[in-house]
């Protein structure tokens, strides 16, 4: 499978996060496309990064689909990917975190369909209280 992987978070977050993948891994398996939103974004420059995401969907679109991972659900990052994944083959999974990024990263192999549920299960696994 050849799905793409695109992240879309404000200012920094994705950043540092795909610099770690590719600390961890050396070097990420797959590459990662990055969008990054300035959290003071002013609504006459919207449409500019709404362009970018776009773009970048549309780069990383090689037939199999494009899984974007946002930060946020329902801030204006995951807004404006879900705008832009109707009506074409992409999935978006809120709420990015690293275990979710490297289980992504590690089954990039996998169908769109699967590499959302790797997303979801990835990110929920790396989230535990611990034994006190």
């Amino acid at each position: 499978m050849n799905v793409g992987i695109l992240l879309v978070t404000h200012e920094g977050i994705g950043t540092q996060l795909i610099s770690l993948a590719r600390t961890i891994f050396k070097q990420p398996p797959k590459p990662v496309s990055l969008v990054s939103i300035p959290a003071d974004l002013e609504p006459a420059v919207l449409g500019k990064f709404a362009d970018l995401i776009r773009n970048a969907i549309d780069e990383q679109e090689q037939g199999q689909g494009v899984l974007v991972l946002t930060d946020i659900f329902g801030a204006t990052p995951d807004n404006l990917a879900r705008y832009f994944a109707r009506d074409r083959n992409v999935r978006v999974v809120s709420g990015i975190n690293l275990p979710m990024l490297l289980n992504v990263l590690n089954y990039a192999q996998q169908s769109l369909e699967q590499l959302s549920e790797t997303a979801l299960n990835g990110g929920r696994s790396g989230i535990q209280q611990g034994l006190e």
